[in-house]
């Protein structure tokens, strides 16, 4: 199909095939014009998303394959169950790497687009800067949605049964911790565990009940504690009541401040049944928010967490309003467009990204509020954004 503009046009020049802004008649012309320039740079930018989102799928496989070579070989897993495991992974790979795929979509799509001379043919006929980024803006919007409705039906699943595939079909381990009701239960030998907050980063066990049960599976013993904490070679329990169920149906109960029990179970066996926010979906997390708010324990970094869902898919948006202006602002001499398309495109996604990390972080650790912390960097790279497209514009 021939393209919309002429690749090499004299700057000059003002023979194009469509007048934008012109008026005939008391109607304005060329509004079928500008929709076809839409169509044009929506095309062109949606093609090199698509390579973008296949390339780094490919890099992300062949990591992720030689991260997992060893356990692959000696567990013999099948290949069918290598590519189950990677087919449950994509979503959630999609999801986290389409921001930046569609910078570097968009910006690289500019960088063309200047390198040909289109965009002077562009602006020579009164095309605006707001008009040429329109269509990028509304494919970074569309994106936008499309993660948040991801994360919202398919990642969760996915990430369950990635997660179990790789665990119990592919290492063939015994699956003996569940999140169920909002809490993590785990059974051991004789032993049923049932937590409501686990803290990985402190090792820290909150609200946790233990039921201790005979060869006939009959109750023998109940401990309650409001906290557990790992102290590196077992566990210290804090406001502890212990019920032994004696034979003649009597029950025994003893309370303690503190007290060591020995459990053979470590830290690492309970986290296996935590459930990661990017396994829940926005209402299963704010649920859970809320059973934990309501039982008196700590909510913080899942109210981050919570926060997170929303703000995370605007990255997409944000940063193509960030990138796009100030490629068209470095677009203004021939040659090096895609260069610095690639170029504005890694420097603006890793200080986006490391400052949404760090952010979300800091929420975590109870430093932000967890509207700020989830939502800041995308309020400061916005009105950044908005600013140099303004003084671009002008």
């Amino acid at each position: 199909m021939e393209k919309l503009y002429p690749r090499d046009v004299d700057q000059s020049s003002t023979q194009l095939p469509l007048t934008f802004g012109n008026k005939k008649g008391g109607r304005p012309q060329g509004l079928s014009g500008t929709r076809i320039l839409s169509r044009y740079i929506a095309r062109e930018c949606l093609k090199l998303l698509f390579l973008w989102v296949v390339s780094f799928f490919l890099i992300f496989f062949v990591v992720e394959l030689l991260e997992r070579i060893n356990a692959i070989i000696v567990h013999k897993a099948p290949l069918y169950l290598i590519l189950e495991y990677f087919l449950y992974t994509f979503p959630l790979f999609l999801s986290q790497t389409l921001p930046f795929a569609t910078l570097l979509a968009a910006l690289i799509t500019l960088g063309v687009l200047a390198r040909n001379n289109e965009v002077v043919a562009m602006k020579a006929h009164g095309v605006s800067t707001y008009r040429i980024m329109f269509p990028l803006l509304v494919l970074a919007a569309s994106v936008t949605a499309f993660i948040f409705l991801c994360n919202e039906t398919i990642v969760p699943y996915s990430a369950r049964k990635a997660h179990y595939v790789w665990s119990v079909k592919v290492k063939k381990e015994e699956e003996r911790a569940f999140f169920k009701l909002n809490k993590i239960w785990y059974r051991g030998e004789d032993v049923i565990y049932n937590i409501r907050l686990l803290e990985p980063k402190q090792d820290l066990l909150k609200g946790v009940t233990i039921y201790q049960f005979d060869e006939a599976f009959n109750l023998r013993q109940r401990i309650d504690a409001r906290e557990a904490q790992w102290n590196g070679d077992g566990w210290t329990f804090y406001q502890v009541a212990v019920r032994d169920f004696l034979p003649g149906g009597e029950v025994s109960t003893e309370i303690y401040d503190q007290r060591d029990i020995p459990i053979p179970e470590r830290p690492e066996d309970f986290k296996k049944g935590m459930k990661n926010p990017d396994e829940m979906t926005y209402r299963e997390l704010k649920g859970y928010v809320e059973k934990l708010r309501g039982e008196g324990y700590d909510s913080t970094r899942y109210v981050v967490d919570l926060h997170t869902k929303v703000a995370f898919p605007f990255l997409t948006l944000i940063m193509v309003l960030m990138g796009s202006p100030l490629a068209l602002a470095a677009s203004h001499g021939r040659g090096g467009g895609i260069a610095q398309g690639v170029g504005i495109s890694i420097v603006i996604g890793f200080v986006y990204w490391v400052s949404f990390a760090i952010s979300v972080a800091m929420g975590h650790a109870g430093t932000f509020p967890p509207f700020i912390a989830a939502w800041a960097p995308n309020i400061f790279f916005g009105l950044v954004g908005g600013f140099i497209l303004e003084s671009i514009n002008q």
